[in-house]
Formats: structure tokens, C-alpha cells, sequence
């Protein structure tokens, strides 16, 4: 590995270490974090690496740098809601409810009419990739990760079948965190054979061209979703 290779996972190495610590809130928000020299002592890194880490926490809106008055943690709702080290940090601290439900209601706001774009303007073999995604996951019933690709790439049909470049570019980070929220409901019992029917629903109005079928099918998986999730969420 050259010496840009070596930096770059040095500095991955920081961030990886100092996500956690501001989504847990072990660092709170508006605290001082450590200055460059202390966290090049504490992670056995230059003061360079230092500095690319904090570029990147900046990127994700967790530090802002005051000059004068050091690198201070940001509020929550500074913080990139579609960061998938963000995403998972609070997820493994059960933080997670309020931002899966944003993540969720704009998802319902844009894919129900991904689906019903779709329905009017998919090929054949749009069609088809459908039902191949569809059969994915019928064998996976059984095995919620294999059904997670099949539930992807259904999703991501549907998007390229919009033919709409600008909702593509708006909705990959949303397809992205699937597994997010998937990961969540998967011990529902029976979750995937309703989702399976959910989506042959929503493939169904696509094939038959029905646009105001497809709207609604979508939105009902999207809203079921969201009742699982607030099921497990909210549980006492």
C-alpha cells in the first residue's frame, strides 16, 4: 500500500473511532473535541491524518470548526441524515426511530410515484427484471439476506423504469440504506412473505400499466413498513 493508501485508512481509522463517540453522545454537542495534537497521541497518528478525519466528520456535520475557539460537536439535527456510518452508529444504540422515520416519510413522498412513473413507462424488459427480482425473493423467504438483494434490486427497477435522472440522483441514498430499516423488521414474524406480496402487488399494476394501482401499492408497503418499524421502535 503507498503512503496515500496508508493515510487514507489511518484516517478512516479516526473516523470510524470518533462517529460512535458524537452519535452515542459521549461527546455532546457543543463539546471541545480533543485538539490535533492530543488526538494524534491518543490514535498514534500525524497531526495530517488528524486533519483529514476532521475534514470528513465536517462533511458529515458532526464538528464545525470555530476558529479562535477550537472543533466543537454539532447538534443532531446538523448531522447528515443519510450517512451510513451515522446510520449505523445510532442504530447500534437504539437511537435510530426518529431519523428511519424521515427516511421512511420521504421515501413514501417520492417512490409512490417512482412506481406509478414506472408503470407507465416500463419496457418489457423492465417487466421482466421485476419478475426475476420477484422470483429472488420467493426462494429467499427463508433467508432475509438474500431477500434484501432481490428487495433492492426490485427497487432499483422501479427507479431506472422512471426514466427520471434527477429522481435517480435524489432517491440512491434512500436505496442504499434499505437494509437499514430491513434489519429492523426482519425477526417480525412472517414480515417477508407480506413483503413479497406487497411487491407482486406493486409489480402487478406496473405489468398491467396502471398507474394509480402501482401509487397505491407502493404506498401501502411503504406505510406497512412503517408500522413495523414503529411496532419495534416504540415497544415498551
Amino acid at each position: 500500500m503507498d503512503a496515500i493508501g496508508v493515510q487514507r485508512r489511518l484516517h478512516a481509522h479516526v473516523v470510524d473511532a470518533l462517529v460512535p463517540m458524537i452519535a452515542s453522545g459521549e461527546l455532546a454537542p457543543g463539546s471541545l473535541l480533543p485538539t490535533e495534537p492530543e488526538m494524534g497521541a491518543r490514535f498514534g497518528v500525524s497531526r495530517s491524518v488528524v486533519r483529514e478525519a476532521l475534514r470528513v466528520l465536517g462533511e458529515k456535520g458532526l464538528i464545525e470548526v470555530r476558529h479562535g475557539s477550537g472543533t466543537r460537536v454539532t447538534a443532531p439535527d446538523r448531522w447528515d441524515p443519510l450517512d451510513p456510518s451515522i446510520l449505523g452508529a445510532l442504530r447500534g444504540r437504539g437511537s435510530s426511530a426518529a431519523v428511519l422515520h424521515d427516511l421512511l416519510e420521504a421515501r413514501t413522498i417520492v417512490e409512490c410515484e417512482v412506481a406509478a412513473l414506472a408503470a407507465e413507462r416500463a419496457t418489457a424488459g423492465e417487466r421482466d427484471a421485476l419478475e426475476a427480482a420477484l422470483r429472488l425473493m420467493r426462494d429467499a423467504i427463508g433467508d432475509p439476506a438474500r431477500f434484501v438483494i432481490g428487495d433492492s434490486s426490485f427497487h432499483l427497477t422501479l427507479l431506472r423504469a422512471a426514466r427520471n435522472r434527477v429522481l435517480e440522483r435524489m432517491t440512491q441514498p434512500m436505496h442504499e440504506l434499505l437494509s437499514f430499516s430491513q434489519a429492523l423488521t426482519d425477526a417480525i414474524p412472517g414480515v417477508l412473505t407480506r413483503a413479497l406480496a406487497e411487491h407482486e402487488a406493486i409489480a402487478a399494476a406496473v405489468s398491467r400499466r396502471d398507474a394509480a394501482g402501482a401509487r397505491a401499492a407502493m404506498r401501502e408497503h411503504l406505510e406497512q413498513t412503517q408500522r413495523d418499524i414503529i411496532s419495534i421502535t416504540e415497544a415498551p
